[in-house]
């Protein structure tokens, strides 16, 4: 038996375990798959609280530094088992909506908010999503998430290559065209695609 781990920064696999020599091992690996605790794709957030019912299209909650957002929808999953595991989240709070990114940077914390001082220096730009705020995601206080404290051994193969969990908000600069709420919202959006030829 071979345990293969994946995480946001890649792969490692176990040394072999012979299930016959050592049954403990493979009765600990074998507990772990059928009683571990499920992960959904939707979450990957150890403050993500799930809701057991929809209470005005409500599917959960998640917390930006001391802000808690009632998330509507996901709008975008990125699904693969190596990579920067984006999920992006159509949210509300005090009755404003906004957009929601969580996702793991590659690097530690002095490197991964590249993306965060980018929008702040094209704030006012049309089209460029509003930056709203960010939080490094921290699993205890002061504990900042990332794929380095989930590992037992550091490998010569992931040296150096692990991803940092952060949480990004934004306000939308757009919906889809076929989400419109009302008629003249529609009738709008379609007299500036007119316009706009």
């Amino acid at each position: 038996l071979r345990v293969h781990v994946h995480d946001h920064s890649g792969g490692i696999v176990t040394p072999e375990i012979n299930i016959h020599e050592n049954p403990d091992a493979f009765k600990r690996v074998m507990a772990c798959i059928v009683f571990g605790r499920y992960s959904t794709p939707l979450v990957d957030a150890p403050d993500l609280k799930n809701t057991d019912t929809e209470v005005d299209n409500v599917i959960g909650q998640i917390a930006v530094n001391e802000n808690v957002y009632n998330l509507l929808k996901v709008i975008f999953c990125n699904q693969g088992l190596v990579g920067c595991r984006t999920v992006c989240y159509l949210a509300r709070r005090d009755g404003e909506e906004f957009i929601i990114k969580d996702h793991w940077v590659k690097g530690d914390k002095s490197v991964v908010l590249n993306e965060v001082e980018m929008l702040k220096a094209l704030k006012d730009i049309p089209g460029v999503p509003q930056y709203v705020e960010h939080c490094l995601v921290e699993v205890e206080p002061g504990k900042v998430d990332d794929t380095q404290m989930y590992r037992q051994k550091i490998y010569n193969s992931t040296q150096g290559v692990y991803r940092t969990h952060v949480r990004l908000v934004l306000k939308p600069r757009a919906r889809p065209l076929h989400e419109f709420r009302t008629r003249k919202e529609l009738v709008k959006a379609l007299h500036d695609i007119v316009l706009s030829k």
